[in-house]
């Protein structure tokens, strides 16, 4: 019987795991954590965006770290898949804005729950341990030495160690090392999908803002502009985050040699005009207000002292002598708003890991290493990284899938 050794209880070794066990192999998991699954837990803020329910091209799209790399997996295993791998085992699922998949009861522990089932089904045997090293011989895995000494022998060994993000959870890079080890080469890893930090001290006021439909530009030092999105966004004692802050990161580049900036658009579904016969029909109804007690149908409480204060404008000018010039300004404050980026947040911030095994070296097609026969790679320990949205834990699934899928 082909035994097989699975290195990480993340979402692609789960399913990994149980999937190759599935095709008749005899499968160990190993796991540091004394219980798999505990990344799993936190994803989603503990209630685990399963998926994004859009076609596998569709996620290729929203996938900017070789996102052309994953064709064969999601041919193998799509995101619709893997939504009937749930649904067969139970789990209810509802998709909610933006097509995210979620379970029906919003809880995390309920999506590992049935991974477990499916190990359990298939008699995979889970142990608790650190592997020290993967042993090869003559390019080919023999197994793996554990950090007690024990040595395991395996045909094949799938390495889903995780990346470095979430550290606190066990990702600490180890699966990154054991593969250098072996000689395959390591894109440098960092950060992804963190928040940003900004030049402007007055976003500390804001802090536990959260701004809905809103609309973001961010442009490098040339004014070209590399990213823009529409969706929530928060305020940071230092910075800003939120879904499509957290997305925008995957696009900046050493953001502390180059120059970006970003611009928030806070009344997008509005034209110019509208705004502004908006604006003109809130003075109207106050114009013998002061300006500072004129804003609050327009904005969020915690912002109209710092809209005043760029706007230039007298706080206790009465509306009715506001110029036609400073309302022009005021528009275009609600339209483009300015932030300075100066840096991002680090690993213990980060959702996810950039960078890792590169991709040259592994066989799309089986996830099998170019360079050791028997040796596979799933989820974060590639150099493949997405936007939010159920886009990265897809990812880990169908690697995880293609790599169990040929564990022959």
């Amino acid at each position: 019987m082909n035994k097989v050794i699975v290195i990480g209880g993340g979402p692609a070794g789960l399913l990994a795991a149980g999937h190759a066990a599935e095709q008749g192999n005899q499968v160990t998991l190993i796991e540091k954590n004394l219980n798999p699954g505990k990344k799993l837990l936190i994803t989603g803020k503990g209630r685990c965006n399963i998926t994004n329910y859009s076609s596998g091209k569709d996620h290729i799209d929203h996938i900017p770290d070789n996102g052309k790399f994953l064709y064969s997996a999601y041919a193998r295993f799509s995101p619709y898949d893997l939504y009937g791998f749930f649904s067969e085992y139970g789990l209810k699922l509802k998709v909610e804005r933006g097509d995210r998949v979620f379970p029906a009861s919003d809880r995390s522990l309920d999506v590992l729950k049935i991974l477990l089932k499916y190990l359990k089904d298939n008699n995979v045997n889970v142990r608790q341990n650190t592997v020290q090293k993967i042993i090869n011989n003559n390019n080919s895995v023999q197994g793996v030495k554990l950090a007690d000494g024990t040595f395991l022998k395996a045909n094949n060994v799938i390495l889903a160690a995780g990346g470095s993000s979430y550290p606190s959870t066990g990702s600490d890079g180890s699966g990154i090392k054991l593969a250098e080890e072996l000689g395959h080469r390591i894109v440098q890893i960092r950060p992804g999908l963190v928040p940003l930090k900004t030049a402007e001290r007055w976003v500390k006021d804001l802090v536990g803002l959260r701004l809905r439909n809103v609309e973001i530009s961010v442009y490098n030092s040339e004014e070209e502009i590399v990213y823009h999105d529409f969706g929530e966004m928060d305020f940071l004692p230092d910075g800003v985050g939120g879904p499509i802050i957290l997305s925008a990161s995957m696009y900046l580049e050493n953001l502390a040699e180059n120059s970006y900036y970003l611009e928030i658009n806070l009344k997008p579904a509005l034209s110019d005009e509208q705004l502004d016969n908006r604006i003109l029909r809130d003075f109207k109804k106050y114009s013998r207000k002061n300006f500072s007690n004129v804003l609050g149908d327009l904005l969020p409480i915690k912002l109209i002292p710092i809209i005043i204060n760029l706007s230039g404008i007298d706080p206790k000018k009465t509306v009715n002598q506001i110029t036609a010039t400073e309302r022009s300004y005021l528009l275009k404050l609600l339209r483009k708003l300015p932030l300075t980026l100066i840096g991002a947040g680090p690993f213990e911030q980060a959702i996810v890991t950039r960078g890792g095994v590169a991709i040259e070296e592994i066989e799309p097609a089986t996830m099998e290493s170019k360079l050791i026969n028997g040796l596979f790679f799933a989820g974060e320990v590639i150099d493949v990284a997405a936007l939010t949205g159920g886009y990265n834990l897809q990812i880990a699934f169908s690697t995880g899938f293609l790599a169990g899928d040929n564990c022959t």
